[in-house]
């Protein structure tokens, strides 16, 4: 696995990779990529906003789940205040914030095997 670099509020926080691996399994106990992946154009807001604040906590900063919201919100009213469709801008919100959470949960994530993924290298 490889280290986790997170922005929040202009603030840049860094899980390293000796952690990564556990930081990726603070995230599904929020939630899994086979659930985000049933959540087709209903993504779960707060959801999102549980597993990247407890990606934050993890690299060190100190912010509630209730903080994050309020900025996936903020981002949101950003997006349509610059001209971007409500429903539009959820989505690109949305469809950013999963996949940057499947990085973190599929990055050089070992088959069952034991062996690297598909094009990855195993983590040393």
């Amino acid at each position: 696995m490889t280290s986790i670099t997170l922005s929040f509020k202009g603030q840049t926080y860094t899980i390293p990779e000796s952690r990564a691996f556990e930081a990726g399994a603070a995230v599904e106990e929020v939630v899994t990529l086979a659930e985000m992946s049933q959540w087709g154009n209903a993504p779960k807001f707060f959801k999102l906003a549980r597993a990247f604040g407890a990606l934050l906590r993890f690299a060190g900063a100190r912010v509630s789940d209730t903080e994050v919201k309020a900025e996936i919100d903020a981002s949101i009213l950003r997006a349509v205040e610059a001209g971007l469709e409500k429903d539009a801008a959820n989505e690109m919100f949305a469809v950013q914030a999963m996949s940057q959470l499947q990085a973190v949960l599929f990055t050089d994530a070992p088959t069952a095997g034991g062996e690297s993924a598909p094009g990855k290298t195993s983590a040393s």
